[in-house]
């Protein structure tokens, strides 16, 4: 720390990710999950239309948009955290989910591990995703557990 004539100090530099890198915000974290929700939302429902309309018609084919609406919803984050860094409604806010240690692309196995960290981070009382406003780096307990963190995308 430098110390003027004054005797005042300098607060010491904040260590962040990486020079020109910034933590996300919790509000374009909230934003960005609300539109992928949304997304999923709509696909499994025009994906249960069509399970009734088929099991009126084929009963047999109904089994697949019924897999379908199993399925996709635990696929869709793991899918585009691994293959992009970032969701549909990430990509509109301008975040992307990295690693904590490098900052390196999130892994399969870090992006399944951070959709069972979600179920956790909601599972007491919603603390998981509080912790956001308290971890110095706005790390969720699905980051800590899957040693990820949300930053500001390169624009």
């Amino acid at each position: 720390m430098s110390q003027g004539a004054s005797g005042w100090q300098a607060p010491e530099q904040e260590i962040g990710p990486a020079p020109g890198v910034v933590f996300a915000g919790p509000g374009a974290r909230l934003v960005a999950y609300i539109v992928d929700v949304i997304i999923v939302t709509v696909v499994v429902v025009l994906l249960s239309i069509l399970g009734v309309a088929l099991a009126v018609t084929i009963p047999l084919l109904a089994v697949l948009p019924i897999v379908a609406i199993i399925v996709i919803p635990l696929v869709y984050f793991p899918y585009y955290w691994s293959s992009s860094g970032q969701t549909p409604g990430m990509k509109m806010m301008g975040i992307r989910v990295v690693r904590d240690r490098d900052g390196g692309p999130v892994t399969g196995g870090q992006a399944v591990l951070r959709l069972l960290g979600y179920w956790v981070s909601g599972f007491v009382f919603y603390l998981g995703y509080i912790w956001i406003f308290i971890d110095k780096r706005k790390r969720g307990w699905h980051d800590l557990i899957a040693g990820t963190v949300v930053v500001e995308a390169a624009r």
